[in-house]
C-alpha cells in the first residue's frame, strides 16, 4: 500500500486548448507576460460546459477573436501541472481537449489582447503572432510542444 503523505490526489481539471491556424497553415500563439513563455489559448473548462462551447471562450477571453466556424478534435492531452506553473498553486493533474479552427478570414500578423474572464489573468495584455510550420519550439512548455506536434500532423494529413 502507497503512502501518498496525508495529502489527497487532486481531481483532473479539463482544459480546452485553441489551435487557430491560418489560410497558411500557421498557428496562433501568445506570449505570457507572468512566465515569459509561449502558448497557446487555453483554459478551464466550467461545470456544465462542452468542451466545444469551452474552447470558443477561452479563444475569445485571450485573444478577442470571435470564432463560429467548425471544430475538429484532436483528440485530449493528459498533463501533469506542477505547482508554480501558469499561476497554479497546488500540483494537479490536466485533460486538455485540443480543437483545430481555421481562421475565418485575414487576421493581422501580430496583435496584443488584454485578457477578460479569468480572476489570474484579467488585465493582462497577451502578445500573439503566428508560428510557422518550421519555427523552433523551445519557448513552449511540454504540453504545448505536444500539441503543436499534434496541429502539425493534422495539417500534413489534409494537405
Amino acid at each position: 500500500m502507497m503512502n501518498n503523505t496525508g495529502s489527497s490526489p487532486s481531481a483532473t481539471i479539463p482544459k480546452a486548448c485553441a489551435c487557430m491556424v491560418d489560410a497558411r497553415g500557421r498557428l496562433l500563439v501568445f506570449r505570457h507576460p507572468e512566465d515569459g513563455n509561449m502558448q497557446l489559448p487555453k483554459g478551464t473548462i466550467e461545470p456544465g460546459e462542452s468542451p466545444e462551447v469551452a474552447v470558443r471562450r477561452e479563444l475569445l477571453e485571450e485573444s478577442g477573436l470571435d470564432y463560429t466556424g467548425p471544430l475538429q478534435s484532436l483528440g485530449t492531452l493528459h498533463r501533469e501541472c506542477e505547482a508554480g506553473v501558469e499561476g497554479n498553486t497546488h500540483r494537479h493533474p490536466q485533460l486538455w481537449h485540443l480543437f483545430l479552427m481555421r481562421a475565418q478570414g485575414a487576421l493581422p500578423e501580430t496583435f496584443t489582447h488584454m485578457a477578460t474572464g479569468s480572476p489570474e489573468e484579467e488585465g493582462l495584455v497577451f502578445a500573439f503572432r503566428w508560428l510557422e510550420a518550421g519555427d523552433a519550439l523551445d519557448d513552449f512548455a511540454l504540453p504545448y510542444r505536444q500539441t503543436i506536434e499534434r496541429v502539425r500532423a493534422a495539417l500534413l494529413l489534409a494537405a
